[in-house]
């Protein structure tokens, strides 16, 4: 009867070792290993939280598995994240905090420097400026789900993936890839504001200097 406890017990340590491993390979698959939200300076809400969470889980269901990770941390400078030398396929949106202040900015792995450009990041950031320099936490929230989304439309495109609900739309990228004629109507209305207002009080002053016989 002795004889048998070792051969059970070399069984269940093969049992215990099969069952790491699936679990293992459980967490890789479920995204838990390597979390995509650190929010440090508490800023992002349940909605952003939810955006981030379920777009970064379809991403673990193909063959690249890119990620795209928001941190917020209570600083406005040194955001460089220290892990972006290591990884491949990575995207990370960095919130720095401090005080009032708010400082976003977009950083990506070597091998998507080509769809994350500095213009490219730059105009993604432009696009919804009002939004992210807002007070409320609510309305900077929305802003920063649209840098999310648009760093995930990035990522699709560049590994053609099938757009879905968490992308931009047709007129939201255009916001990004030309924002100068997105404001171009906007500046276009305040010139002719302008004129209107000096021919208004060109011609009122004219009328009031016109003596009366």
């Amino acid at each position: 009867m002795w004889k048998v406890w070792p051969i059970n017990l070399k069984k269940t340590k093969i049992n215990l070792a099969g069952l790491v491993g699936l679990l293992l390979v459980f967490l890789t698959t479920t995204g838990f290993v390597q979390p995509n939200i650190e929010d440090h300076a508490h800023i992002l809400n349940k909605e952003t939280k939810t955006l981030i969470t379920e777009k970064n889980n379809r991403y673990f269901q193909t063959k690249e598995q890119p990620q795209i990770s928001v941190i917020t941390v209570k600083r406005l400078n040194k955001l460089t994240p220290k892990a972006l030398n290591r990884l491949k396929r990575s995207v990370f949106i960095i919130v720095g905090q401090k005080g009032e202040k708010r400082n976003v900015q977009i950083f990506s792995t070597k091998d998507l420097h080509g769809a994350f450009t500095a213009d490219t990041r730059a105009n993604i950031i432009r696009a919804e400026v009002g939004k992210l320099r807002s007070h409320n936490n609510a309305t900077f929230n929305e802003g920063l789900r649209f840098v999310f989304r648009a760093c995930a439309t990035r990522v699709d495109q560049q590994y053609q993936y099938a757009l879905d609900k968490y992308d931009l739309s047709t007129s939201e990228q255009n916001k990004i890839s030309h924002p100068h004629r997105v404001a171009l109507p906007i500046a276009l209305a305040l010139v002719f504001l302008i004129i209107g207002i000096v021919y208004v009080l060109k011609r009122f002053g004219r009328n009031s200097y016109n003596p009366r016989n």
